[in-house]
C-alpha cells in the first residue's frame, strides 16, 4: 500500500504595497464632507458623524439614577419614526432601497449610516438626513423602546462577561467618573430612561450640521446634492462633547465582580494609555505598536492565546489589544475560563505580558506578523462599508487621506527594534489592574496570591 502524497505547502508571496482609495475632503452646502472614491463600485455607504456620545450625557441630581446609555438609546431610536414616517414606513422605506441600516454611539460621537446601491444614493442619504434632523421620538415608540432597552440590558447583565468590563473601568476611573462606567448603561440607568431624556439630548447633542461621510463612486455620486440634503436643516453652534477626566492617580491592583456558583470566570486586564494622536505627538511608531500588539494578542498565533489556549488548555481564546480612541485609551487583555483556572490563567497572563515587555518580539514573529497584517488590510478594505470605517477613524483622529497607505508602506519596512521599542513606550506591566468576574469564593485567596506575586 502506498503512502499519500501530500502537496507541498505554498511558500508565502512577497508583501506588497497597498493605496487606499483617493480621499476627498471638501466644504459643501454649509458642512464638511470626507468621501472616497471607488470607481466602478456599485454600492455606496453613506455616514453622517455627530457630537453627542456617552460622556455628553447629563450628570445626575444628587441621589438620581445617571441616565447611562442615554446617547446609544438616542441613536437607536433616530429610526423608530419620524415626522414623515412611522417606524414601520421608515424600515420598509430602507428596505426598498435595498440599504442596511446602522447607528453606534460611542464616548463622544454619533455615526447614523447606509449601505444601499450607489443609484440610490440620493434617496438613501435622504432617509438619513430625516432620521437625524427630523426624528419624531413619539411617546408610543420610546416608550415601546425604552422598555425592550431595558428588558435587554438586565438579560446582558445576567450572563457572564459585562460586570468584568464594568469592574476594569471602575478600578481605572473612578465609579463616580462617567468614563469608569460602561457606555451602554446598566438595568438600572436604562431603566431611568424617559422620552424627554431623549429629546433634551437629541436636540442639545445631534442637531449639528456633523461631517457626512461617503464611500463609494464619486463620478456616479453628485457629493453636492447629497451634502445639501444632510446639512440643510443644522443647528449652527453645537457643543464640544466634554472628556472623560483623568484616570485614578492610585488604583487597587485586583477587583472581583463576585458572581456565586459561576462555573467560569471572565478575565479583564488592562491600564489606561494615551490616544493615538498623543503617541503620535510623542513620536511613538503607530505602526510598529500595532505590530507588538498583534504579536502579544491580537491573533490566533498570538503569545497569549497560545500559551493560555494550547498550551495550558485555559481557554477557547485570549485576546490583548491597544484601543488608541478618544479622549482616552486603553490597553486590555481578556478571556474566559473555568473557574478551577481562575487564578494560574491570571499568573500566567501577567508573566506572559512582562515577558514580552522585558524580552521583546523575535525576528520570527515580527515576520509572520508583517506578512498577516500585510496581507489582511488589502482583504479588509474590499467593501465600501470597511472603507466607511476608515474614513470615520480618520476624522475621529485628524488623519490625512492618505494615512492608511502610508502606514501599509511603514509596515512593510518597520525593524524588529521599532517593534519593541514602540511597545516598551505604550506598555506599562506594573500598572495593570486585573478586573474578573466568578465565584469568588472559589478563587479569591489563590487570586489574590498570584496578583501578588506577579
Amino acid at each position: 500500500m502506498t503512502s499519500p502524497r501530500l502537496a507541498a505547502r505554498p511558500t508565502a508571496a512577497a508583501q506588497r504595497p497597498y493605496a487606499f482609495p483617493e480621499v476627498r475632503k471638501l466644504e459643501l452646502a454649509g458642512g464638511r464632507v470626507v468621501a472616497a472614491h471607488l470607481p466602478g463600485q456599485p454600492l455606496a455607504w453613506l455616514g453622517v458623524m455627530l457630537g453627542g456620545g456617552a460622556l455628553a450625557e447629563p450628570l445626575p441630581a444628587d441621589g438620581a439614577v445617571a441616565l447611562d446609555g442615554l446617547s446609544r438609546a438616542t441613536a437607536s431610536l433616530l429610526d423608530e419614526g419620524t415626522e414623515n414616517y412611522t417606524a414601520d414606513e421608515f424600515g420598509a422605506a430602507v428596505e426598498s432601497l435595498g440599504g442596511r441600516w446602522g447607528v453606534d454611539s460611542g464616548w463622544q460621537s454619533t455615526k447614523v449610516t447606509i449601505d444601499l446601491p450607489v443609484s440610490r444614493a440620493e434617496a438613501g442619504v435622504g432617509l438619513l438626513a430625516e432620521a437625524v434632523r427630523r426624528p419624531a421620538f413619539r411617546d408610543v415608540d420610546t416608550r415601546r423602546f425604552l422598555s425592550d432597552l431595558a428588558s435587554a440590558k438586565r438579560e446582558q447583565f445576567a450572563r457572564p462577561g459585562v460586570r468584568a468590563q464594568q469592574a476594569l473601568r471602575n478600578a481605572l476611573y473612578g465609579e463616580q467618573a462617567r468614563f469608569g462606567r460602561l457606555a451602554g448603561g446598566t438595568p438600572e440607568s436604562t431603566a431611568a430612561l424617559t422620552g424627554d431624556a431623549v429629546r433634551e439630548f437629541h436636540a442639545r447633542w445631534l442637531r449639528g450640521p456633523g461631517v457626512l461621510l461617503v464611500a463609494g463612486d464619486l463620478d456616479l455620486l453628485d457629493l453636492e446634492a447629497l451634502a445639501a440634503a444632510v446639512f440643510a436643516d443644522a443647528a449652527t453652534g453645537a457643543p464640544a462633547t466634554p472628556d472623560g477626566g483623568a484616570p485614578l492617580a492610585e488604583r487597587q491592583r485586583l477587583t472581583i465582580a463576585d458572581r456565586p456558583g459561576a462555573v467560569q470566570s471572565t478575565l479583564r486586564i488592562g491600564h489606561p494609555v494615551p490616544t493615538r494622536r498623543e503617541l503620535m505627538a510623542a513620536g511613538v511608531d503607530i505602526v510598529a505598536l500595532r505590530v507588538a500588539s498583534t504579536i502579544l494578542g491580537g491573533s490566533f498565533s498570538s503569545r497569549l492565546n497560545h500559551e493560555l489556549r494550547e498550551v495550558k488548555g485555559y481557554t477557547y481564546g485570549a485576546h490583548s489589544s491597544f484601543d488608541l480612541g478618544r479622549p482616552q485609551g486603553l490597553y486590555s487583555a481578556n478571556t474566559e475560563v473555568q473557574t478551577d483556572s481562575t487564578a494560574p490563567a491570571v499568573a500566567d497572563a501577567l508573566r506572559i505580558i512582562n515577558e514580552f515587555f522585558d524580552g521583546g518580539a523575535t525576528a520570527a514573529e515580527l515576520e509572520l506578523t508583517r506578512a498577516y497584517l500585510a496581507g489582511a488590510t488589502p482583504i479588509g478594505l474590499q467593501s465600501p462599508g470597511a472603507v466607511g470605517d476608515r474614513l470615520i477613524e480618520m476624522t475621529r483622529h485628524d488623519l490625512p487621506g492618505d494615512y492608511i497607505t502610508t502606514e501599509h508602506a511603514r509596515l512593510l519596512e518597520v525593524t524588529l527594534d521599532e517593534v519593541n521599542e514602540a511597545v516598551r513606550a505604550v506598555l506599562r506591566p506594573q500598572d495593570l489592574v486585573v478586573a474578573v468576574e466568578g465565584d469568588e469564593s472559589a478563587f479569591g485567596t489563590e487570586l489574590a496570591k498570584a496578583v501578588r506575586e506577579a
